[in-house]
């Protein structure tokens, strides 16, 4: 495990504790000396665990679900594509516990110690350390799912060009399947957390910005993803509406023809009997008069059809 004390102010007494896979002794240990509720310290181990929100006492306890920025292409489980970071905030203290380091949140971490050690904040500011420390931390979890989610709109926009197209089918169908699966995990991960952060109420009100803030970018992350998941589904019923409407267009081809030579095959089959007494046989025009029969019928079949539009594309 490593423990870190990325930041320790005297008065008020405020220490934020970092734990990078802490053992569940380990953690029992912390939980210990800052008074954390076990049931709380048993649901920051849990690897699956949904963003939440709970305060126990003056404990406020929240877990966040960050998009990873090495998740595989083809992933599309919350595992595979969200870390998670379960957070204790408290007057006197802030504990962040993840099982492996993540960029977002070492970027978050390095820019908070240096913004507070080159600028000591003042007296009203130090109290509200832990409220916008929490928050930071939700932002810019949400925060990570704006790449991941503008690739999807752009893929998007590629697929929609591609379906119309006509360039691929089933390759292009699992594609949109996929696609429609990360955004659907994306938007229940920011449900989860617009769920949580709603429940979160303002201390005082010099922080009732930052909760202000906080809601706003889940919200507005939520609609992307929603939008998002509600083209993925728009795209799929178009690219089956259009394969459907080719397959039609294929039989609609396939009709016409066999109508046009149903009735030729029939007056080749009659005189394909061979019986004796055909008066037509005997006829030395019985031949041409039968093509000539024939062509007619074709011809009338042909304006027929384009008569009532039916050749029409």
């Amino acid at each position: 495990m490593s423990t870190t004390t990325l930041l320790h102010i005297a008065e008020p007494p405020f220490r934020w504790i970092d734990l990078v896979e802490p053992s569940a002794e380990e953690l029992q240990a912390a939980a210990s000396e800052y008074g954390l509720f076990p049931t709380l310290v048993a649901d920051s181990l849990e690897p699956d665990h949904l963003p939440k929100y709970e305060r126990v006492g003056d404990v406020t306890f929240v877990i966040v679900r960050a998009f990873d920025e090495e998740a595989p292409a083809d992933g599309a489980t919350v595992q595979a594509l969200t870390r998670k970071v379960a957070i204790f905030a408290s007057d006197r203290c802030l504990i962040t516990i993840h099982r492996k380091e993540q960029p977002w949140l070492s970027r978050f971490r390095d820019d908070a110690v240096a913004r507070a050690k080159r600028t000591p904040p003042k007296a009203e500011r130090r109290h509200s350390w832990p409220v916008r420390l929490l928050l930071g931390i939700v932002n810019a979890a949400v925060d990570t799912y704006e790449a991941p989610l503008e690739q999807i709109e752009h893929r998007l926009d590629d697929i929609e060009d591609e379906i119309f197209q006509d360039l691929r089918g089933a390759e292009l169908l699992r594609e949109l399947h996929q696609l429609k699966r990360r955004g659907t995990l994306v938007r229940r991960m920011l449900w989860h957390t617009q769920a949580s952060v709603a429940k979160l109420t303002p201390i005082n009100s010099p922080s009732q910005s930052l909760y202000q803030d906080a809601r706003e970018s889940v919200e507005s992350m939520f609609s992307y993803a929603d939008e998002l998941t509600d083209t993925a589904t728009n795209l799929m019923h178009i690219f089956l509406g259009l394969s459907a409407n080719r397959t039609n267009v294929i039989m609609r081809v396939l009709t016409v023809f066999s109508v046009f030579f149903l009735p030729l095959t029939f007056i080749v089959g009659i005189y394909g009997m061979n019986f004796v007494y055909m008066p037509e046989l005997a006829s030395p025009y019985g031949y041409v008069g039968v093509w000539i029969v024939m062509l007619l019928v074709t011809l009338g079949i042909y304006l027929w059809f384009r008569g009532r539009g039916w050749l029409r594309e």
